[in-house]
């Protein structure tokens, strides 16, 4: 995501085909962001929750992007649209970031969970996601 950003304040700038060239790659990059981020957090959502706490993770998952989704309009308009190509980058400042905190943040979860019934009924994809996190730690 933090690529298409760049892409969408360049489009400002370029010709009329140029720009809309742009605009279908970042929109095309930023939607392969938000499919890489949605199964990242199920996984680790379903795979370092406790059996017994599975419905909290989510809820509390679910929580976080309703906040995203509550807070995006007003950073958008007062960011992004108010400071132009500089607010694209901002933006793509602030998703990089993220982005970079997410495997540390994930490495700390995975040490810092409960350890009995790791693997409790989680589906192979979940499982896989776990193992890649903790071969990277």
């Amino acid at each position: 995501m933090s690529v298409s950003c760049p892409m969408m304040g360049l489009a400002a700038y370029a010709p009329v085909w140029v720009a809309a060239g742009l605009v279908l790659a970042a929109i095309f990059v930023h939607s392969l962001g938000e499919v890489w981020e949605s199964s990242a957090g199920f996984a680790l959502g379903f795979g370092l929750a406790p059996d017994h706490a599975h419905g909290q993770y989510q809820g509390l998952l679910g929580l976080g992007f309703s906040a995203g989704q509550a807070l995006a309009p007003a950073i958008l308009i007062t960011v992004v649209l108010g400071l132009g190509t500089a607010g694209w980058l901002l933006l793509a400042v602030f998703f990089a970031a993220l982005g970079a905190a997410g495997p540390s943040l994930a490495r700390w979860g995975m040490r810092s969970r409960p350890r009995s019934g790791f693997d409790g009924g989680a589906q192979d994809g979940t499982r896989g996601a776990i193992a890649e996190v903790e071969r990277d730690t």
